[in-house]
């Protein structure tokens, strides 16, 4: 990349993302005039991705995803957007002071040390992938893969397979659409890192909003930390790409703004509204627990359900709905991968027939001794560590303390909601994955809980029956967050002494900002100090930029090697096989066209080819330049590999153990299928 390239492309993200700041703060003065300081500041977190997100997707509907379209529509919308704000009241100076209860000091300890543990292991993980870039599965396999698509096709609107038999090009892509957004600026992918930090600290915001309604901020605060702590989140789910601090965020967010919202106060509700679609339209997963959160508000609303009811769906609609009517228009349902029939009327399920013998559920496990002892308790020991039980407890205690114990109607339904999508995880298939008696992606699965573990660990910690004790509990729980921190034992690296570094100086930021906001007469110093961080931020990120671009996929694992092959090509067609990791593919420029040989059949399924003539039918249609063939068994790619090879005058240009890479001619014939197995 040229220095040319990183200016402009942080040049456009600034044009096109800064404008929110004050846009998204003027609109919240209006929308929830009776919140300040953290509601506040949550509020505006919301307003401000939305805006950004809706802006994104009606430029996709024109094929408008483009740096410069992007940067300078955002700005204008931003503009209009704070025209219909209030502007912000003089400030008046206020000095910082450490409370004087010994309680409240440990407690106010206890924060610190959550947000920092927080922020160091979120800078750490992405540390350490800078150095390798991304190699997690669910990234390179759909969710970077999703988005530089986005970026090449400048369009949402079109599908794009990431495999055969898969559900995930169906899936809400909000979150995918904010890498996407980052991929605008300086190429290929150096903005996405970060993203999951600034989501984490939404998420423990949005906690300590939950808990200063309901008289125990710190200890809601940690019990979100303790959350993000787990090693399938800490270790796992903080990698760019992956989406599952951000679906917690949007949860916590929602729940956050629902406790702080008023009944005489739509706009409120309003905000809770978009945090519930923002949930919604990130993952699948925080579906179920976003749309009862909903319903529990609605019947808490004596007297202002219907009210309530729309000020929650519409704003939820335009914040997460464009992708689920995507899909509706495109194959004739909103939810492709569930079946939305009664009676055989309704939304049909679109089918996965390769996936179909490995979709188990937990749920058809329980009564199955050997499977919980041999891989159920194993895997929650690998993702959650030795302390599993503790978190279970957590769960379980949030749902009790609620159903049982609360006296208000809102916080037992938000037990109830927890319990009901709890049954849902037990009886969604793939939550257990793999051949019948081994479910093999349990443990990896298990992130389909988080955000209702979320909301059950935030209900416990904020227990009414539990409040007098809010030292110990904060305590208890920030014990728990590092306990779960260093009992991770997940091979995804971490660089911990870059995240405590960086942790360090974030919070060696804030504190100078935070002196400097606090004496008057000094706004002049805080103008200088801001543009000196600016600067600092420019400057060390092109440091960055030029020693990640030396690292990226240059190490020697075979799929570093493979992407580092590929990705080199330019401006050419990638057909993929087999895993379906892709990302790598699209090169630092995002110039190669990738796409998975498959074929969409009747019934909206894509399916690979099932024989050399339909191999070849589809080479023909795609004019591919190259295939990549990634092992996988249960494709069967032995046989496509044999089907491929039989192409007269192919050429394998590449092979190891993560791919074999093969430049196809300029007319592909099937003469060579008579002489190998059609099956």
């Amino acid at each position: 990349m040229t220095a040319s390239d990183y200016l402009f492309g942080s040049l456009a993200l600034a044009i096109g993302l800064l404008p929110w700041v004050p846009a998204s703060t003027r609109l919240a003065r209006r929308l929830v005039p009776r919140w300040n300081g953290p509601e506040s500041a949550l509020a505006a977190c919301l307003i401000g991705i939305t805006g950004v997100i809706v802006v994104a997707e009606l430029l996709g509907l024109v094929s408008g995803i483009r740096r410069w379209p992007f940067a300078l529509t955002s700005a204008v919308v931003a503009a209009l957007v704070a025209r219909l704000g209030v502007a912000a009241a003089p400030a008046q100076t206020r000095r910082l002071r450490l409370p004087r209860e010994r309680g409240a000091q440990i407690m106010l300890g206890c924060v610190a040390v959550c947000v920092m543990a927080t922020t160091a292991s979120l800078i750490g993980r992405d540390a350490a992938v800078l150095q390798t870039g991304p190699l997690d599965t669910d990234s390179i396999h759909y969710h970077l893969t999703q988005a530089a698509h986005l970026v090449q096709t400048h369009s949402d609107v079109h599908l794009h397979h990431s495999a055969s038999s898969d559900g995930t090009v169906f899936y809400p892509y909000d979150v995918e659409l904010l890498d996407a957004i980052a991929m605008l600026g300086p190429h290929p992918d150096l903005a996405v890192f970060g993203l999951n930090l600034l989501f984490g600290w939404l998420a423990l915001l949005a906690c300590w909003v939950i808990g200063a309604r309901w008289s125990a901020a710190a200890p809601a605060l940690a019990a979100g930390a303790a959350v993000i702590a787990l090693p399938i989140v800490s270790q796992a789910s903080t990698g760019p790409g992956l989406n599952d601090i951000p679906a917690m965020a949007f949860v916590l967010a929602a729940l956050g703004c629902l406790a702080a919202a008023g009944r005489e106060w739509p706009g409120e509700v309003a905000v809770a509204g978009l945090a519930l679609g923002l949930a919604a339209g990130t993952k699948l997963d925080a579906l179920p627990i976003a749309a009862l959160m909903a319903v529990a508000a609605v019947i808490a609303a004596a007297g202002h359900r219907a009210r309530t009811a729309l000020a929650l769906f519409a704003p939820a609609m335009l914040a997460g709905g464009f992708w689920y009517v995507r899909d509706w228009v495109t194959v004739g349902t909103p939810v492709p991968d569930t079946n939305l029939t009664v009676a055989g009327h309704g939304f049909h399920v679109v089918p996965y027939p390769e996936v179909k013998p490995y979709a188990f559920s937990v749920a058809h496990y329980l009564g199955n001794a050997s499977v919980i002892r041999h891989w159920f308790a194993p895997g929650l020991r690998v993702v959650w560590t030795d302390l599993w039980p503790v978190v279970l407890l957590l769960l379980v205690a949030g749902v009790v303390l609620a159903v049982l114990f609360e006296t208000t109607l809102f916080r037992r339904l938000l037990g109830v909601a927890v319990v009901i999508a709890f049954a849902v995880y037990l009886v969604t298939p793939t939550t257990a994955m793999g051949s019948d008696g081994q479910p093999l992606l349990f443990a990896t699965n298990t992130r389909y809980v988080l955000p209702l573990l979320a909301v059950a660990a935030v209900l416990a910690a904020t227990a009414s029956v539990l409040r007098r004790f809010a030292v110990p509990v904060t305590v208890a729980l920030t014990a728990l967050m590092v306990a779960l921190l260093g009992l991770g034992s997940l091979p995804q690296p971490v660089d911990y002494t870059a995240g405590v570094a960086g942790a360090v100086l974030v919070a060696t930021a804030v504190a100078w900002l935070g002196a400097v906001r606090s004496v008057q007469g000094l706004g002049r110093l805080r103008v200088l100090f801001v543009a000196a961080l600016a600067l600092a931020a420019v400057g060390g990120g092109a440091a960055i930029q030029r020693s990640y671009l030396h690292h990226r996929y240059a190490g020697p694992s075979a799929l570093e090697q493979l992407f580092r092959t590929v990705g080199g090509y330019q401006h050419q067609r990638i057909g993929v096989a087999g895993h379906g990791f892709q990302y790598g593919f699209f090169g630092p420029h995002f110039s190669n066209t990738v796409n998975y040989v498959g074929v969409s059949a009747p019934s909206r399924a894509f399916d690979g080819p099932t024989s050399c003539p339909a191999l070849i039918d589809t080479l023909t249609r795609l004019r591919d330049d190259y295939v990549v063939l990634e092992p996988l068994p249960v494709e069967n790619t032995d046989r496509l590999a044999g089907w491929i090879a039989a192409i007269p005058r192919v050429r394998v240009v590449f092979s190891n153990d993560a791919g074999t890479v093969y430049q196809l001619p300029a007319v592909i014939t099937g003469a060579g299928c008579a002489t190998v197995s059609p099956t």
